[in-house]
């Protein structure tokens, strides 16, 4: 005879109740979230007040656990709420981006859940993820990546509640990149055209595009990364600057500057300059009051905000017809400059902040430039004398 299925936990069996001494009792064995069957008893002056003050005490039984956990019959709304605010303790704890933050939550908001947010956890299977995701993908192949990152987190979380056994999105499909345009290198003629239209536009002077410009070709760096330097983080005399921040808008708080922390620990670099670019950062430390710290600050002196760096740059790109040409061109064209005057690989990804080393590298030798072979070969990208780099103090500008 084959034997009974022992309760899940959390449940009840077969209600009973009898009277003793003009008092009702009703009684079951509920198992525990330990899996301990125990018997729960309560009385009434009536059979039927009896299994009410049973059930209600049931009812206050399973409530602690029923409001912290994720089962099979939450809404997948519900399991993003916590998600996401896991997310958030993340940024918080600066473990996260706040532009992951922000991008997890557009994607939710716009698609995920308009899609899959009524539905429970327990109809969350891989043909409806899969179909889901494919009709993004019709529609922004990127957008369906993030979906996929957003979707997945949440079911990982469901399955730590133990509401699913496995998570329904490792088998879906893979999402195959469609063929898009890498990001290319510029040309002498070409970084020379995008400088001087930088010096006829009254938007990127306003803007310090010209200077900024020449920071990026002299290190390489990230927009964000460039506007995050301060004059403490510039040595003049040693001809180096040291990338460790970087400025990160953050919805509902505003402008954040973060560690620099977007490859790691590898992410802080030291970095020796070209003298056409100390030529450029001597001129404007005479401009710029002594008591202003970012190297490129706003109108009020304070730090400028990379998104609007970024608008501005489009709109001057497009007065000049010039086709393509992003901030991380720039990044992209020091790195393509130094790998055709035969620097070595290592140096060039300590130039640039990537964390791709190995592990012994990484924690014994360091990821510190140490030398100044970068510099020397940037020294012949601007030419002998840039025209930039040595202008008047007074031409730099700040809006």
């Amino acid at each position: 005879m084959t034997a009974r299925p022992p309760l899940p936990p959390g449940t009840y069996g077969k209600i009973k109740t009898w009277q003793e001494g003009g008092t009702w009792l009703a009684r079951v064995k509920f198992r525990d979230f330990d899996g301990i069957v125990r018997l729960v008893k309560r009385s009434g002056k009536t059979r039927a007040a009896a299994e009410r003050a049973l059930r209600a005490a049931l009812v206050d039984r399973q409530t602690p656990v029923a409001q912290a956990e994720i089962t099979a019959e939450t809404k997948v709304a519900k399991v993003a709420e916590l998600w996401l605010a896991e997310i958030e303790r993340a940024v918080d704890a600066g473990t996260k981006s706040p532009g992951t933050l922000d991008a997890y939550r557009s994607i939710y908001r716009r698609h995920v859940k308009p899609a899959l947010g009524s539905l429970r956890v327990r109809e969350v299977d891989t043909p409806a993820v899969d179909r889901f995701l494919m009709a993004i993908k019709l529609k922004t192949v990127s957008g369906a990546r993030t979906a996929k990152i957003v979707i997945s987190g949440m079911m990982r979380l469901a399955a730590r509640y133990g509401a699913v056994t496995a998570n329904p999105v490792r088998e879906v499909a893979r999402i195959e990149a469609t063929a898009h345009h890498k990001p290319r290198s510029l040309s002498a003629d070409e970084r020379q055209q995008w400088l001087d239209t930088l010096e006829v536009s009254p938007a990127a002077q306003a803007w310090d595009l010209p200077d900024l410009s020449l920071m990026m070709l002299a290190t390489g760096c990230r927009i964000g990364e460039c506007l995050a330097i301060g004059w403490d983080e510039v040595d003049l005399d040693q001809a180096a600057v040291e990338v460790c921040w970087r400025l990160v808008r953050r919805t509902g708080v505003g402008l954040l500057r973060l560690a620099s922390t977007k490859t790691g620990s590898s992410g802080e670099r030291l970095i020796p300059l070209p003298s056409w670019a100390v030529t450029m950062l001597k001129r404007r430390r005479l401009a710029i009051a002594s008591d202003i710290q970012p190297v490129f600050p706003d109108s009020l002196g304070g730090w400028r905000d990379p998104s609007n760096v970024r608008r501005v740059w489009r709109r001057v790109r497009d007065d000049a017809g010039i086709e393509g040409l992003v901030s991380h061109t720039l990044r992209k064209t020091v790195a393509s400059f130094l790998d055709d005057a035969a620097v070595p690989t290592r140096k060039i990804s300590d130039q640039l902040g990537h964390s791709k080393v190995s592990m012994t590298q990484d924690h014994y030798l360091g990821r510190k430039l140490t030398d100044r072979q970068t510099a020397d070969v940037l020294e012949k990208l601007m030419g002998s004398s840039p025209a930039r780099a040595v202008k008047d103090p007074k031409s730099v500008h700040r809006s």
